[in-house]
C-alpha cells in the first residue's frame, strides 16, 4: 500500500473515531461554538417529561416527595459573539442565554432555576472572555480567561437543557503537529484550566463550586495531554478540587479501517477517583459522599462501522467501595455544581456505575445519508437505540441479607437536521428512554437514589439558528 493510501485510511478512521462514542455517551451535540467572527443566535424549545414509580417507597412512605412525574417545558435563546483575532494574537467571546418556563413541575430535572423552591425563567451573561493566540510553523497556543464553556483536563460544560452551562476561569491549550511516526500525522495536545466559579446550566448567578453537602470549594485546577497518530490516540487527564477530590484518567483509543466502506475502533478507558481533604470527609460523615477514599471505572469499547450502519458494544467494572450504610458509585465530578468529563461509552441516563456493578451494552445507529422519503431529501437524519444491562450485590435492609441486583435501561433516539434551503437551522432530536431494576429496596440504600427508581422518559429537542 502506497503513503497516500495510508493516509488516505487514517484519515477516515478518524471520523469514525469521533462519532462512534457519540452512539452512548452523548444526549445532544449540536455545535454552536465555532462560528469564528459571526454574531448567531439560536432558539431552543425542549420538553422532558419523565414518570417514576417504586411500589416500596409508594406503600411504606406515601410516594415521593416531589410525586411521580417530573420534567417541564422550555425555551431557551442563546446569543454568541465569537470574534475573529485582531493582529492574529486577540479576541473575545460574548454569549447571552435566555430561558423561559412554558410549563414545570416541582422535579423539574434542571431545567429552571429552583433555588428559592419555585421553578422560574433567568437570563444570564453566559460567556465573557478574552482569548489570546500565539503560533508558529508546527505549534499553536491559545488563552481563555474569563466566562465561558471550557471543557479543559477532567472538567466539563453540558448543553444538554435549554442552555449550556459555564465556568469563570482561566483555560490554556497548545496544540504541536509534525510528530509523525512514519507515515501516521502526530499530533500533541495539552490544556490545562482553573477555576473558581460556576453558572450551571438551570440558573443564572455565577456562584461558589460547592459539594454535594453544600460545602465550598475554593477552586479546581485540571489539565490534559493527548498525543493523537489516526490509527492510534492516548490521553491522560487529571484534575483536582481544593480539599474535595482528586480524578485521574487513562484512555487509548485503536483505529482501523475496514477497506473503503468503514472502520473499526477499540478504546479502553480507565477512571481513578479518590477522596482529597476535609471537604469531602464532612460530605462522608452526612452521608453525601460517593465513596470512602477511592474509587475506580473501567470502560472497554468496541465500535463498527460500515456505510451507513454504525454498531457498539460496550463493557464496564466499576469499584466504589462505601462503608457509611449506603450503597457506593463512581462519582465522577469535581462538585455538585461543576460535571465531571466522562467520556465513558456507558455513560447515557442512568450511569451504571454503583459498587462492583458489571455492566455491558450494545447501541446500533443508522444514518439515512443520500436517501429521500417523497422528494424529502434525509441527509442529516439518523437512529439510534441502545440496551444496557448491570448486575451487582445491595444489602436488603429489612432481610440484612446480600441480594442480587439487575439493573437495565432501553433507550431510542432519532435526530434530524434539516439541510433544505427552506428549513436550513432547524434541527429536532427526540428521546425515549426505559429504566427498571429487579429490587426497589435499593433506592433506600443507594448514595444516588434518583439513579435506581424505575421509570420512563421522554425528551424533546427543537433548536434553531438564524
Amino acid at each position: 500500500m502506497t503513503t497516500r493510501n495510508v493516509t488516505c485510511a487514517v484519515l477516515a478512521t478518524a471520523v469514525l473515531g469521533a462519532q462512534l462514542p457519540a452512539l452512548a455517551s452523548t444526549i445532544h451535540d449540536y455545535d454552536r461554538t465555532n462560528n469564528s467572527g459571526k454574531f448567531n443566535v439560536y432558539l431552543r424549545t425542549v420538553h422532558i417529561d419523565t414518570r417514576i414509580e417504586n411500589e416500596l417507597i409508594e406503600d411504606n412512605f406515601g410516594g415521593f416527595p416531589f410525586g411521580d412525574r417530573l420534567g417541564g417545558t422550555a425555551l431557551g435563546l442563546v446569543a454568541d459573539y465569537n470574534s475573529g483575532y485582531w493582529r492574529d494574537s486577540i479576541g473575545f467571546d460574548a454569549s447571552f442565554y435566555g430561558v423561559a418556563k412554558i410549563d414545570a413541575r416541582p422535579e423539574d430535572r434542571d431545567l429552571f432555576d429552583d433555588t428559592s423552591g419555585t421553578n422560574k425563567g433567568f437570563a444570564k451573561l453566559g460567556q465573557a472572555n478574552l482569548k489570546f493566540r500565539r503560533g508558529g510553523e508546527n505549534w499553536t497556543a491559545v488563552l481563555q480567561t474569563g466566562r465561558g464553556r471550557f471543557d479543559a483536563g477532567t472538567v466539563s460544560t453540558l448543553d444538554t437543557r435549554a442552555v449550556p452551562g459555564s465556568l469563570q476561569g482561566a483555560r490554556a491549550q497548545l496544540a504541536i503537529d509534525g510528530l509523525d511516526i512514519g507515515p501516521l500525522p502526530g499530533v500533541l495536545n495539552i490544556d490545562g484550566a482553573y477555576f473558581n466559579r460556576v453558572s450551571p446550566r438551570d440558573r443564572e448567578d455565577f456562584e461558589k463550586i460547592l459539594s454535594n453537602s453544600g460545602e465550598q470549594i475554593d477552586d479546581i485546577k485540571t489539565f490534559g495531554i493527548g498525543y493523537d497518530a489516526k490509527l492510534f490516540a492516548l490521553r491522560y487527564a487529571r484534575g483536582v478540587a481544593a480539599d474535595f477530590n482528586k480524578n485521574t484518567s487513562y484512555g487509548v483509543t485503536l483505529r482501523a479501517p475496514i477497506g473503503k466502506r468503514g472502520g473499526a475502533i477499540f478504546e479502553s478507558i480507565y477512571y481513578d477517583m479518590r477522596s482529597d481533604g476535609d471537604v469531602w470527609q464532612r460530605d462522608w460523615a452526612v452521608g453525601d459522599a460517593g465513596f470512602d477514599d477511592k474509587a475506580t471505572w473501567l470502560n472497554l469499547n468496541l465500535g463498527l462501522q460500515v456505510d451507513s450502519w454504525s454498531l457498539g458494544l460496550s463493557y464496564s467494572k466499576t469499584k466504589a467501595e462505601l462503608t457509611n450504610g449506603q450503597l457506593g458509585y463512581a462519582y465522577f465530578d469535581h462538585g455538585d455544581n461543576v460535571d465531571g468529563r466522562m467520556d465513558a461509552w456507558t455513560r447515557s441516563g442512568n450511569d451504571f456505575n454503583n459498587d462492583g456493578e458489571e455492566t455491558w451494552q450494545v447501541a446500533g445507529k443508522y444514518d439515512f445519508k443520500n436517501a429521500s422519503l417523497g422528494g424529502l431529501s434525509l441527509d442529516g437524519f439518523n437512529v439510534m437505540a441502545l440496551f444496557k444491562r448491570g448486575e451487582f450485590d445491595a444489602t436488603n435492609p429489612f432481610t440484612r441479607t446480600s441480594t442480587s441486583i439487575q439493573e437495565s435501561q432501553a433507550e431510542y433516539r432519532l435526530n434530524y437536521r434539516f439541510e433544505e434551503k427552506d428549513y436550513q437551522g432547524l434541527s429536532v432530536g427526540v428521546i425515549y428512554t426505559r429504566y427498571w431494576i429487579n429490587e426497589d429496596f435499593v433506592a433506600l440504600v443507594s448514595a444516588q437514589p434518583n439513579n435506581v427508581v424505575n421509570g420512563k422518559e421522554l425528551r424533546v429537542y427543537m433548536d434553531y439558528a438564524f
